[in-house]
């Protein structure tokens, strides 16, 4: 059975982290996920008023927003209907200022799992957050 296509916006202003999870998505055989990375917040507005995703994959530290809480309001505010997952290194300081409705996937701990069934889980984590029906209760996730 094939998955249906999804369109994920990654919010990530680290080059070498973007093509990480872009990596861990082809190697768990999850082709049908079309990534589009804005490394900026002004950049991922932009694209977030110019077309639709089925998911934003949020860095919460980025070079032009003015905290993480701003980062994840100023993002909520453009993307409507369409679920956020928090895909950050800074979840352990930051994690605060992320409401218990968002998921979190802390990158520091997951990335040291993106090995066999860590992949796995990375590809499982978007699919399962992107078709959600309802946007539940948020979730720590170590993959």
């Amino acid at each position: 059975m094939t998955n249906p296509s999804l369109r994920v916006l990654h919010v990530e202003d680290d080059f070498a982290d973007a093509m990480l999870v872009q990596h861990a998505l082809c190697e768990a055989g999850d082709f049908d996920i079309d990534i589009e990375v804005a490394c900026t917040l002004k950049e991922a507005r932009r694209k977030l008023t110019n077309k639709e995703f089925d998911l934003v994959l949020l860095d919460l530290r980025l070079p032009d927003s003015l905290d993480p809480g701003d980062t994840l309001e100023s993002t909520c505010s453009c993307c409507g209907d369409t679920p956020v997952l928090v895909l950050s290194g800074s979840i352990q300081v930051d994690g605060d200022c992320v409401p218990s409705n968002v998921t979190q996937i802390d990158k520091n701990k997951s990335f040291r799992g993106l090995r066999g069934n860590g992949r796995n889980q990375l590809a499982e984590t978007i699919r399962l957050k992107a078709t959600a029906t309802d946007s539940g209760s948020g979730e720590v996730f170590e993959l």
